[in-house]
């Protein structure tokens, strides 16, 4: 700002005024009201300045971002804005299966994570490396899995549990109805 005639430096060029609500954005101090974040969450994302706040949340490099780093994310996101794994950012405070929602899954339907079901549970419907993620009926085992068995990595895993005859269960009694 203090090389600048106007005193304003916005996106790394003198300029005549601040960014506004809604236009693009690199650093807090390009806009007017210094609230600068991704307007969703991936890393194609562009930067603008954020109507309401924004939410400092870890993001990783294996998750596609160029490094692991902590990034500010505008709140207020409008339904479907990709939201990750955070309501946080979501105007309806719902994030499911990675975007804004209007309401969270029920029983039956698919999910990723317990934070996407209305009874925050959520497992493989079987004992698949080819199974859904569905919001479980009642609760779900948890059990090691191995990429020796076809699983992409060897990882703890959920799996509802009463799931009906003929279900695929690996070695464990405990996801079916009839254990």
């Amino acid at each position: 700002d203090a090389i600048c005639a106007s005193s304003l430096c916005v996106e790394g060029a003198c300029a005549e005024s601040k960014q506004s609500i809604g236009e693009s954005c690199i650093l807090d101090n390009d806009c007017s009201n210094n609230k600068c974040g991704f307007d969703a969450f991936s890393s194609d994302a562009s930067g603008v300045c954020c109507e309401g706040g924004y939410y400092s949340m870890f993001t990783f490099s294996t998750d596609g971002w160029p490094t692991t780093d902590i990034r500010k994310f505008c709140q207020d996101r409008p339904i479907g804005t990709l939201c990750g794994v955070t309501d946080a950012i979501c105007a309806s405070s719902l994030c499911v299966e990675g975007a804004c929602a209007e309401s969270k899954q029920s029983i039956g339907e698919s999910c990723i994570l317990d934070n996407d079901c209305s009874n925050n549970k959520c497992g493989f419907d079987a004992f698949s490396s080819d199974a859904s993620g569905v919001c479980c009926e009642r609760d779900y085992y948890s059990m090691f899995t191995f990429s020796t068995d076809g699983w992409p990595t060897t990882d703890i895993r959920k799996f509802c549990q009463d799931r009906p005859i003929g279900t695929l269960c690996g070695v464990t009694d405990a996801i079916c109805a009839s254990s």
